[in-house]
């Protein structure tokens, strides 16, 4: 009975043997449960095997990408480029930095003031003149930017009653925020001293439906070039006999459902601008833009961080 029993132990652990030699063999495998340590079936891989993973990897990657582009540019190899060629491409690359671009850019006025300006005192109907005000964002100073050229754009009216044939039009730029002091000094309300200064002058004929275009080269140069703050316009109108005259009888309005910048190609073929009649900024500008990095600008967020808070148009109108 022992020699029997002992003898079935060595047929089972025989039988257990050829099984598991024969997964191995037929490549069978058993699930692993889930709470193993899958990292050790892969312990046999070094740095080196990775390394060399990783580069292939790599590899198929920019082969993928040299497909691509093979296959946009319908090519079926890669151009040889000669020598003289490779030298001229290398110069102008070196040099590129010189090239300047000329772009054209061109705003509605807008009716959304920051903060630093009063806004009641911008609005006042009674003193006559127009207030204009442009979100015109400064360049780069990396890019070195020159303006060309800068109008002020405003539409004549129908001329009224009175008949004047001929007007005189001042222009003034804003150096300092249209606004009351902080500090009264007793003098409640009291106003800031008004710092302007005098970009254009001339006697215009009234021509109803006509356009004025007004040269504010340097008031550009110092919002976009020199980056100093943009406190707006200020647009005076006079009769050949020197009297003031309301300027929204002279120009049309501000249209404030209007973007801040528009396409200046719509000018030339479509001409919205001349529909709508509403007061118009083009500037025209040369710029670097290879010269250094240029890091990317959020256009949306720069316009609105120049406009004004609801908290702050609450405490102005408490003001008054």
């Amino acid at each position: 009975m022992m020699c029997c029993s002992r003898l079935c132990k060595f047929l089972v652990v025989v039988i257990v043997s050829c099984v598991t030699m024969h997964q191995f063999v037929t490549g069978s495998t058993t699930e692993l449960p889930r709470d193993s340590d899958t990292t050790t079936m892969f312990s046999f891989l070094t740095r080196d095997h990775i390394s060399r993973m990783h580069q292939r990897s790599r590899a198929y990657r920019r082969q993928e990408i040299r497909n691509k582009v093979l296959e946009f540019f319908g090519w079926t190899s890669v151009p040889q480029i000669r020598p003289g060629d490779r030298a001229r491409i290398n110069s102008t690359l070196a040099n590129i930095s010189s090239f300047r671009v000329t772009e054209r850019q061109c705003f509605y006025a807008s009716c959304d003031l920051p903060n630093r300006i009063d806004e009641n005192m911008w609005n006042d109907s009674t003193s006559g003149s127009l207030r204009l005000r442009f979100d015109v964002l400064p360049s780069e100073s990396s890019a070195s930017p020159e303006i060309v050229n800068a109008t002020l754009m405003l539409h004549l009216k129908e001329r009224d009653l009175r008949n004047t044939e001929r007007i005189l039009i001042k222009v003034l730029q804003y150096l300092k925020p249209l606004r009351r002091r902080n500090r009264s000094r007793g003098q409640p309300n009291r106003r800031n001293s008004i710092r302007q200064r005098i970009l254009w002058t001339s006697l215009v004929d009234w021509t109803p439906g006509a356009w004025v275009s007004i040269p504010v080269q340097q008031a550009a140069n110092d919002w976009i070039a020199l980056n100093k703050r943009n406190h707006g316009f200020e647009v005076l109108v006079f009769d050949e006999f020197d009297n003031p005259i309301n300027t929204s009888s002279v120009f049309s309005s501000i249209d404030c459902d209007r973007p801040a910048e528009v396409d200046c190609m719509e000018i030339t073929h479509s001409l919205p601008l001349y529909r709508s009649a509403t007061p118009v900024l083009q500037v025209y500008k040369t710029e670097a833009p290879f010269s250094g990095h240029r890091r990317k600008r959020d256009v949306y967020k720069e316009a609105m961080s120049l406009r004004q808070p609801e908290k702050s148009r609450q405490r102005i109108a408490g003001l008054h």
